[in-house]
C-alpha cells in the first residue's frame, strides 16, 4: 500500500494459482489482494481445477478474490453461487481476456463489444450478494468500448474497476494507451485501479503520483518475472531460492502425473521466472530431461545470482 492506495496482484492463467500465490505471501510478503486466475464453465459444469485453486483451505493467510469468465447469464449465475458457497464475499467479473479464441466467442475483453451481452449478464450479476468488481481492457478492437460498460455502474452496484490500457487486439504487445488513463479516471464512476506493464515499485510510485485519483494499480507480468518488485530490499539469492523451493514441494504433493508432470510446470514458470538470471543455466533448465539434471540447472543459477 502507498498513500493508502492498494496494489493488487494481476490473475495470470498458469502462474498465479493457489501455489504461487501461498509461496509469494511466505516468502515477499502478502499483497492487499491476490486475484485468482478465472473460473470457468466447461461442458456444462465448473471446471475442477478452478474449484480446487480457490478452495479456502488452499489459500490460508492471504486474501484472494475469485474471478469469473463468462458470457452466458446461466454460468454466470453457477459460478456466482459456487463463490458464495466456499465463503467469499467479492468477486471480479473478467472483461479483459485478450486470449483470441477466447474473446471471439464473446468472453473477456471481446464482451466490451457486445453491449447487448453485458445487458443481459448485468441482470444476472444484480441478484448476487457479492461485493463486485471489474477487471477489463479499453476495448477489444476500438479504444472507446470501455464506455459500454458505463450503464451497467448505473444499475449495478459496482465496487472498483482494474483498467487494462490496452486493446484485447493488442494482446500484451505494444505500449499501453496512457493517454486514456485521464478520461476513465474523470468518467468511470468508482474507483479505477491502473494495469498495465507496471514493471518495477518505482513505477508504482511514479504513476500514483502522476495519478493521485486512481484507488491503486494492479500488478501480474513483471511480478511473476520477480517476485520481490514490490520488495527490492527482500531480492537476495536465498529468498528466490526459498520460493522457488517453496514451489517445488507443493507442486510436487498438487500434482499427480508423475516427474514428467513436475517437470513440465517447473520448466513453464521459468519461462518467466528471473528472466535476466544466468543464461546458460536458464537454457540448462529448460533442456533437463530429468528432476535430478533440473535440480542442478537450478543450484547452478541460484550460485551465480
Amino acid at each position: 500500500m502507498i498513500d493508502d492506495r492498494q496494489i493488487l496482484v494481476a490473475p495470470i492463467q498458469g502462474w498465479t494459482d493457489h501455489v504461487w500465490r501461498t509461496a509469494h505471501a511466505q516468502v515477499f510478503g502478502a499483497a492487499e489482494a491476490y486475484y485468482a486466475p478465472f473460473m470457468r464453465v466447461e461442458h456444462g459444469s465448473i471446471r475442477p481445477r478452478d474449484l480446487r485453486d480457490l478452495l479456502p483451505e488452499n489459500n490460508t493467510g492471504i486474501y484472494v478474490v475469485p474471478q469469473v469468465l463468462a458470457c452466458r447469464p446461466n454460468d454466470m449465475e453457477r459460478m456466482l453461487q459456487a463463490v458464495v458457497d466456499m465463503g467469499y464475499a467479492e468477486v471480479n467479473i473478467n472483461l479483459g481476456c485478450p486470449h483470441t479464441p477466447v474473446a471471439r466467442k464473446g468472453y473477456g475483453a471481446g464482451m466490451l463489444a457486445r453491449p447487448e451481452a453485458l445487458a443481459s449478464l448485468a441482470q444476472t450479476i444484480s441478484q448476487t450478494t457479492l461485493k463486485v468488481s471489474l477487471k477489463m481492457r479499453l476495448g477489444w478492437d476500438d479504444a472507446n468500448q470501455w464506455r459500454n460498460v458505463l450503464p451497467l455502474m448505473e444499475v449495478l452496484p459496482i465496487d472498483h474497476v482494474v483498467m487494462h490500457y490496452r486493446l484485447g487486439t493488442q494482446q500484451y504487445r505494444g505500449e499501453t494507451l496512457s493517454q486514456f488513463i485521464d478520461e476513465t479516471l474523470r468518467d468511470i464512476p468508482v474507483p479505477v485501479f491502473l494495469n498495465g506493464d507496471i514493471d518495477s515499485i518505482a513505477t508504482v510510485e511514479a504513476l500514483l503520483s502522476r495519478y493521485p485519483q486512481a484507488a491503486g494499480v494492479m500488478v501480474g507480468r513483471a511480478l511473476v518475472a520477480d517476485p520481490a518488485m514490490l520488495c527490492p530490499d527482500r531480492s537476495l539469492p536465498e529468498n528466490y531460492r526459498r520460493f522457488h523451493d517453496l514451489l517445488y514441494d507443493a507442486y510436487s504433493v498438487e500434482l499427480t502425473g508423475g516427474d514428467h508432470q513436475l517437470l513440465g510446470k517447473l520448466q513453464a514458470l521459468w519461462e518467466r521466472l528471473l528472466p535476466d538470471a544466468d543464461r546458460r543455466a536458464r537454457k540448462a533448465i529448460h533442456k533437463a530431461t530429468s528432476l535430478d539434471r533440473y535440480h542442478q540447472a537450478v543450484s547452478q543459477l541460484f550460485d551465480a545470482l
